[in-house]
């Protein structure tokens, strides 16, 4: 068998990292309630559903265990990170491939998601991934994208960048897209960290920045309850907030 390879630019243990806390940690638990508001009007029963950059299969398996989903599939450019995609979520169709050559038919889907990987997108790729988003995305679908969120465009390198809202709206409209809303999330700690000097940043071949499992009880007690309460905030329609290292957008096909 040949040897599983990895996204550029992250050390070895980086999928086995997100596997161990995606489906308790506080962070991820928040990240999918703010999720669950953002598409309740939009996910119907019977939905086919494709998470662009899948990771690990923790959202993939939130969705199918919330019983709306009657198809799943997941893309991902590493094998490492769909070989225990596919022990967590056997029953999805798993395939490797960036997300500017998405391996499914047009207007396959009824939802696509894509988590924390927009980010991670070359420049000179971006363009065509999101033209493939809203390819695959069946006319009156929806697309859920999360990334990493900043005051202004951020850019790091041409594969690694953090957004502000306009930019993000723009980059999906001139995709397409017909943008429904772009907010800010995970508001409280991110203003904390900022004060503290931490911002997001790209990944390297040593750290990763995924969160650990010993964090204190304490600060996962307040941390899930600080983004239940943004979840709910944002059940209503032109609710947005106004600061998170987290960005969120809901866009149909245009």
């Amino acid at each position: 068998m040949s040897k599983a390879t990895l996204a550029p630019g992250v050390p070895a243990d980086y999928y086995e990292s997100i596997r161990r806390v995606e489906d308790d940690h506080w962070w991820f638990r928040g990240m999918r309630e703010i999720s669950r508001v953002l598409l309740r009007p939009h996910l119907r029963s019977g939905a086919r559903v494709l998470d662009a950059g899948c990771g690990t299969g923790g959202y993939l398996r939130w969705l199918l265990d919330g019983g709306s989903v009657s198809s799943a599939a997941g893309v991902d450019v590493a094998t490492a990170a769909v070989e225990l995609a596919r022990r967590h979520v056997p029953e999805a169709d798993l395939r490797v491939a960036p997300l500017s050559e998405l391996p499914f038919e047009d207007g396959a889907f009824d939802l696509v998601v894509s988590n924390d990987v927009l980010q991670h997108v070359d420049e000179s790729e971006l363009e065509a991934s999101l033209g493939e988003l809203r390819r695959v995305l069946r006319a009156g679908g929806t697309l859920l994208l999360r990334t990493n969120g900043s005051w202004r465009l951020r850019p790091e390198r041409s594969d690694w960048r953090a957004y502000d809202p306009k930019t993000l709206g723009q980059q999906l409209a001139a995709a397409g897209f017909a943008v429904e809303r772009v907010t800010y999330a995970n508001c409280v700690p991110s203003l904390w960290g900022r004060i503290r000097g931490r911002v997001p940043h790209a990944p390297t071949n040593e750290s990763h920045g995924i969160p650990s499992v010993r964090e204190p009880r304490a600060q996962a007690v307040v941390g899930l309850a600080l983004l239940r309460l943004e979840a709910r905030l944002l059940t209503l329609p032109r609710a947005r907030l106004p600061y998170g290292h987290t960005l969120f957008a809901l866009a149909g096909r245009a």
